[in-house]
């Protein structure tokens, strides 16, 4: 066995784990072929693994091969595979798989830290541009399939945290909500399930999925979907403009645009709702990876709270409060002047 499978020193081998690329994709594929959920009962060979996914028999062993000898896959006698423990967490729905899928929408995605380097350099490309030729939203809107997995996977972020929202604020009190970029209406029908006279209306680019939302929970008498844009004019005159984990997907300029046609559609009186996992300041910690996936996707970042206000009054926006609600904070804006847009 060579020094690259068992290197001699730990830190050298640590440093090769975190800076490997072989290693991840081709969990990544194995993922993507379903392997481990194929082998989590009966172990199999390549061949018939080849066969049941339509690959090519030799390259698939090899690939099967190095994951039995990074720890992720056992290999017997006869060349069967078959998980370790390490291997049956790719069986978790937890949304791991998600991730490692490359066929899914943010499997795909991942895929644009190839273009790391650039973005560093350049500080404006955006890298799922840079190797698709197009924007990330862009893509959902002309393939529907990515659309609905991209929804169900903010959808589950927002299921875990929906309650406590609801009653984190006197929701009621807005009268009329508008939910910018809400999805598939999970946030929506969650407050007007907690809050029974309140009314609301959902914006996002397609309103079927709220649409069937509000219809199936019995909401559609207090609530509609349109399918628009939030970097266009808003509909007015509603008592609240929620965007819940908007900001974080758009670079500060876009940022600036959005929060601009929430107050303008607000006016003197309505409130701005951004609901965020912020960082509370500068020196606090943060989570790292979910800040690059956001620079990498669509350009965007994760802002401490300090950042979010900053945008907020340049567009003539003031922090009236600040609540708690699980792990995120809902920073309710109100008109402070005129915007400087």
């Amino acid at each position: 066995m060579t020094s690259a499978a068992v290197p001699s020193d730990r830190g050298e081998r640590t440093l090769r784990e975190l800076s490997d690329l072989i290693t991840p994709m081709a969990i990544r594929v194995a993922v993507t072929l379903r392997i481990p959920q194929r082998i989590s009962a009966t172990a199999a060979t390549a061949a018939e693994l080849a066969a049941d996914t339509n690959s090519d028999t030799d390259v698939l062993e090899r690939v099967l091969a190095h994951l039995a000898g990074a720890g992720v896959l056992t290999r017997d006698e006869n060349g069967r595979f078959g998980l370790t423990s390490l291997g049956t967490q790719l069986l978790i729905d937890d949304g791991r798989p998600e991730f490692l899928d490359l066929t899914t929408v943010v499997g795909r995605a991942e895929l644009s830290f190839v273009h790391l380097l650039d973005v560093v350099r350049s500080g404006d490309v955006v890298a799922y541009a840079a190797r698709y030729g197009t924007s990330f939203w862009a893509d959902l809107g002309e393939e529907p399939s990515s659309a609905v997995q991209f929804d169900q996977v903010m959808a589950d972020g927002m299921k875990k945290r929906v309650d406590e929202i609801a009653v984190a604020y006197d929701w009621a009190a807005l009268g009329r909500v508008v939910d910018v970029g809400g999805g598939n209406g999970t946030l929506l029908v969650g407050l007007l399930r907690a809050h029974p006279t309140l009314r609301g209306t959902l914006l996002d680019r397609d309103a079927g999925p709220a649409t069937r939302a509000l219809d199936e929970a019995g909401l559609s008498d207090r609530a509609t979907a349109l399918s628009g844009s939030f970097l266009e004019p808003l509909p007015p005159g509603a008592g609240g403009y929620v965007l819940s984990r908007v900001q974080s997907d758009w670079s500060d300029a876009d940022v600036r645009i959005i929060l601009g046609h929430c107050a303008d559609a607000a006016g003197a009186h309505g409130r701005v709702l951004v609901i965020d996992e912020f960082t509370a300041d500068e020196g606090a910690d943060t989570d790292t990876e979910t800040d690059l996936r956001m620079l990498m996707y669509y350009g965007g970042k994760e802002r401490t709270l300090e950042q979010a206000r900053e945008l907020a009054a340049s567009v003539g926006l003031t922090p009236r409060s600040i609540r708690r609600a699980a792990d995120w904070t809902i920073m309710e804006l109100g008109a402070s002047g005129p915007a400087r847009r």
